[in-house]
């Protein structure tokens, strides 16, 4: 794999403020709803459903 042997892993597709929260949700298992903004929703609804997370995918849903 390409990870294996550079010093970096890009996803192409998700913007940072996306990753922001899937990475907050994924180590805690929850977001703080203020985490979530009109210009950030979409992209972290994105990114949720690229890493296949379900929950964090409802939690936005029930947010908007």
């Amino acid at each position: 794999m390409k990870e294996s042997y550079e010093t970096k892993i890009s996803f192409p597709k998700i913007n940072s403020a996306g990753m922001k929260i899937v990475l907050e949700y994924t180590y805690t298992g929850s977001i703080k709803i203020e985490s979530l903004t009109k210009d950030n929703i979409i992209e972290a609804f994105y990114a949720a459903d690229y890493f296949q997370l379900p929950g964090l995918q409802d939690f936005i849903m029930n947010t908007f």
